[in-house]
């Protein structure tokens, strides 16, 4: 079964990925508080804690080169087995897409339409991603590479613009919070985004690149976007210091604070768009990953017939999610960190060790042998 026909490159699928991490630095409130002026050692520890996840999910994709996450399922757990587990992982990507679709239209109410209804926002930004969700896999992450090249252009000139506004004492003291704070934020970064890279098990099979060079542009794409993640709070920290917990938007008010002249105003601007072009490509890609995992659990040719039936449950599902603001902030620092590693650590472990166990990817590698011999 191979519903999507279109393969993507490995820069696209490494810029996907990069995209993916980038748009995160919205929910940087998520963990600032927590851990305040060591909030930049966090993205550090988060990003070595997430090393060994990254090999699962490599490992994986490396077991089943042909076969994305809802089938690897089916295969290592059974066909009733692997529905069932699969059920969940379609619950976790329709949340996580629904949660962004939240948090996209949120952003734009609050920054540049703040007299528009929220749903009507997130209808229209649903139906854009509907649309490009339509033409599949190639099309949703073409502009990936452009997304990045103008998000690190703008991040460059805000530190370049901002340095006279900066200062070092905004770091210290150094390693001065209870250790408690320090594994709750990393856990945090980790779960939210790093650990939700497991999305991108749907797609590796539809990238056009040798097994051996899945290492390079997946731990590549993570890497990458980690440290612009980690250049934004290191840029947000050394301008907004102790004030940065007090903010639901902290790179908002930092560009607020920057002046290119006089004449040109407040830089703001220039990170709303970016942020809505980031969050827009990143629901998008999770709307096709959801639809997609959709058609293979339920064993259809096509879910286009089911775009725009989902964009409106999507829609629905994003407002009642939360009563406000502050209790998904809430959600994201108390439930996430315990529930998420069910889906981002736990299930991706086990299904790799019980792989193994039954032996599966070396009948996998002698099935494709004699495919290819026949």
């Amino acid at each position: 079964m191979n519903i999507e026909k279109s393969r993507i490159s490995p820069l696209q699928f490494m810029f996907a990925i990069m995209c993916f991490i980038r748009s995160s630095s919205l929910l940087s409130s998520f963990f600032t508080p927590i851990v305040n002026q060591d909030s930049w050692l966090v993205i550090i520890f988060g990003m070595i804690v997430s090393l060994p996840v990254l090999w699962i999910y490599i490992s994986l994709s490396k077991a089943f080169p042909k076969s994305n996450l809802i089938e690897i399922n089916d295969l290592v757990f059974g066909r009733i087995g692997g529905k069932i587990i699969s059920a969940f992982y379609l619950w976790f990507f329709f949340t996580l897409t629904a949660l962004n679709l939240r948090d996209l239209g949120i952003f734009v109410g609050k920054s540049t339409m703040s007299k528009t209804p929220p749903v009507l926002i997130i209808i229209v930004f649903i139906l854009l991603c509907a649309w490009a969700v339509y033409y599949g896999l190639e099309v949703v992450t073409r502009y990936g590479i452009v997304f990045i090249l103008i998000s690190s252009a703008i991040l460059l000139l805000s530190f370049l613009v901002s340095i006279n506004i900066m200062h070092r004492e905004s770091f210290l003291p150094i390693l001065n919070q209870p250790l408690k704070s320090y594994i709750q934020g990393t856990n945090i970064i980790t779960m939210i985004p790093f650990g939700e890279l497991v999305v991108f098990l749907m797609i590796v099979p539809y990238v056009d690149f040798k097994q051996k060079k899945l290492v390079r542009y997946f731990m590549g794409g993570f890497l990458l976007g980690g440290l612009l993640l980690l250049a934004v709070i290191l840029r947000d920290l050394a301008i907004l210091g102790n004030t940065l917990k007090y903010f639901s938007l902290p790179s908002f008010e930092t560009l607020r604070i920057i002046r290119l002249f006089d004449s040109l105003g407040h830089m703001e601007i220039l990170f709303a768009i970016l942020l809505i072009i980031l969050l827009f490509f990143k629901v998008t890609l999770l709307f096709y990953i959801s639809l997609l995992a959709l058609s293979y659990w339920l064993k259809i040719e096509t879910f286009r017939p089911f775009i725009l039936p989902v964009a409106a449950l999507l829609v629905a599902y994003s407002f009642i999610m939360f009563e406000s603001s502050m209790q998904q902030t809430a959600f994201a620092r108390e439930i996430i960190p315990f529930f998420w590693p069910i889906f981002e650590m736990l299930l991706p472990f086990i299904t790799l060790i019980v792989a193994y166990i039954r032996e599966l990817p070396k009948k996998n590698r002698e099935k494709e042998k004699e495919d290819v011999k026949v």
